[in-house]
């Protein structure tokens, strides 16, 4: 009966390890995962909206994939475009990485500046 105590402790001490280590992972830190799917609307930082006139406005991708592959179209400050370019990336992917779904949503909206806001109209 003592010969098996020794392996029996390690066998717990085994488990509670790979227990403990199982429970503690969390997948979203993985470097290719991503908070948004390919698809969804990235809301943009506030200071990317803010405008004084329709010409300060763009109208641009609103997701990693863009409107003629399935994503979504929104309206940005053009002087932040490129900014919310990365926000998307970060949080989404980039187009080049990811497959997005061949379904054509370009519409013929155009922006505006609404109560300093860039917004589709």
């Amino acid at each position: 009966m003592k010969k098996y105590i020794i392996p029996f402790a390690v066998l717990i001490a085994t488990l509670s390890v790979v227990f403990f280590i199982q429970s503690s992972y969390d997948p979203k830190k993985k470097n290719n995962q991503y908070e948004f799917s390919s698809t969804d609307f990235i809301e943009p930082d506030e200071n990317f909206i803010k405008c004084y006139e329709n010409t300060d406005c763009i109208k641009i991708k609103g997701s990693a994939c863009p409107p003629s592959a399935g994503g979504v179209e929104t309206c940005v400050d053009k002087n932040y475009f490129q900014e919310y370019i990365s926000q998307i990336t970060n949080q989404a992917g980039n187009e080049a990485d990811l497959v997005c779904p061949q379904v054509y949503l370009v519409t013929n909206r155009t922006c505006g500046c609404i109560e300093n806001k860039c917004v589709i109209i």
